[in-house]
């Protein structure tokens, strides 16, 4: 079995590790949060002094952070570059910006590691499975190399390109992601203020060319019973259309429908639902409308 090193213990990350673990991988973990990490040591993890240490000693380093510049300062400020021995491959499974992605790949080039961009989509539900899909973008040996470390982590793994292109397909996805929640709040919102059932809507829309894997799983897992138990939060999926809007800025794409959902999200964020799910665009639009768009449990949805 590989030695693998995890950094990022967060929603994603811990159970990601926790399922490397129980695979019986050689896992040492690192956060900037000890306390974060007691769990997963308990369970049977070493720890690592300091990112360099955790490269030293692991022959694949998986960073699971929250934006570029993390990802940046762990391989570059931190050691995770110069604790990493010829061979070793440095697996970034953050959303980040496809250019340092990019610029980090050359960087361990130079030193014989390999830098692979592989982001994930499933949510907590599919971190917790260990069936992510995993968009890889980066050398296919390194690939070969780590992808029985991946195969735990996730149920589809696709190799869509070279350095950053793991990026630009997960910023596609997350793209439709947020357009797509946002429409669908809209229109339920519409529906219920009309004096449509919301199980209706559900059950006909669910089954009507409106289909949605958001209508399907995410809104009635987090939103329709008013919790908002974040999945995917906010703050991360506005990051993440942000980092839409430069690449398509950056390549010319216009992005007309990305820039009013990142509007709609950023007014969740000022509301104070930064940290709870995406789906929390619904709570907008009914406090703009008037109406609660809710599961009634006697009506089984």
């Amino acid at each position: 079995m590989q030695r693998v090193g995890f950094i990022g213990l967060g929603a994603m990350g811990l159970p990601m590790a926790r399922n490397l673990l129980k695979s019986g991988f050689q896992l040492a973990v690192w956060a900037r949060r000890p306390e974060s990490a007691q769990d997963i040591l308990a369970a049977g993890a070493d720890w690592a002094e300091s990112p360099r240490e955790l490269a030293e000693r692991c022959e694949v380093v998986i960073l699971m952070v929250t934006n570029s510049p993390d990802v940046q300062q762990l391989v570059l400020g931190q050691g995770v570059l110069d604790g990493a021995a010829p061979g070793t491959a440095i697996v970034d499974m953050s959303t980040i910006a496809p250019a340092v992605s990019r610029s980090l790949a050359a960087a361990c080039a130079a030193q014989d590691v390999a830098f692979l961009d592989a982001p994930v989509s499933g949510g907590t539900q599919g971190a917790d499975a260990g069936t992510l899909t995993i968009m890889v973008g980066g050398d296919g040996d390194a690939l070969a190399r780590v992808r029985p470390v991946l195969e735990v982590i996730g149920g589809r793994i696709f190799h869509v390109g070279p350095s950053g292109s793991g990026q630009v397909v997960k910023l596609v996805n997350n793209v439709l992601v947020g357009v797509i929640a946002a429409a669908t709040a809209e229109a339920l919102v519409l529906g219920v203020k009309a004096g449509a059932r919301l199980d209706v809507l559900s059950q006909v829309v669910g089954a009507s060319t409106g289909a949605s894997w958001q209508l399907s799983n995410q809104f009635p897992l987090r939103a329709f019973d008013g919790t908002f138990r974040p999945g995917f939060m906010t703050n991360l999926l506005a990051k993440d259309l942000e980092l839409a809007l430069d690449l398509g800025a950056e390549r010319g794409a216009p992005l007309f429908l990305t820039a009013l959902a990142r509007q709609l999200y950023g007014e969740v964020q000022a509301r104070g639902y930064g940290a709870d799910d995406y789906t929390s665009v619904l709570r907008i639009l009914e406090s703009v409308a008037g109406v609660s768009v809710r599961a009634d449990p006697a009506a089984g949805g």
